[in-house]
């Protein structure tokens, strides 16, 4: 049985595009990743955090991290 996944995937808000496409966004717990797809700003997404590639967009809810 396979402890993790093959593709972990992440989850961030779009907070901008940069001029050659690249989205900018921010995961939950405050940190900045550059990716690749296409997104509006302020759209919530899935991606994969291997190749940080958009998977699809995600609900719009609101999203907490615990540390345990």
């Amino acid at each position: 049985q396979q402890i993790f996944a093959e593709n972990p995937k992440g989850f961030a808000t779009i907070t901008g595009i940069k001029p050659d496409g690249t989205l900018i966004a921010t995961t939950p717990t405050g940190a900045v990743v550059l990716l690749d797809g296409k997104a509006d700003i302020g759209k919530s997404v899935f991606y994969d955090r291997v190749t940080s590639k958009v998977l699809e967009e995600a609900p719009n809810v609101t999203f907490k991290e615990y540390a345990v």
